[in-house]
């Protein structure tokens, strides 16, 4: 789940609920061959599920609580910036 892409792909299906491999790709600009991959890696460790409908397969998370876990990741992040950038502002000059 680290994968930047992954991240991407997990936010877009938190946005709509469910998406085609074309959709995906379209929404996160990623070769659909590369977003099958990433797919394929999140639905191996159970984030993500399939299913059809007629000739497409449709992804969404498994488990909404999912959500939960990007967004403490998400503030964890933003504070370590943000901390960074204070510290980079204080240094003195030279």
């Amino acid at each position: 789940m680290a994968n930047p892409i992954r991240i991407r792909i997990l936010e877009e299906l938190r946005s709509v609920g469910s998406l085609t491999v074309g959709e995906i790709q379209q929404r996160v600009q990623v070769e659909p061959s590369n977003v099958s991959q990433h797919l394929s890696i999140l639905r191996r460790h159970g984030l993500v599920v399939s299913s059809r409908e007629g000739t497409s397969v449709r992804y969404a998370v498994a488990d909404e609580e999912l959500y939960s876990l990007l967004d403490a990741a998400r503030l964890i992040f933003e504070k370590q910036l943000s901390a960074r950038t204070r510290l980079l502002e204080s240094a003195p000059e030279g």
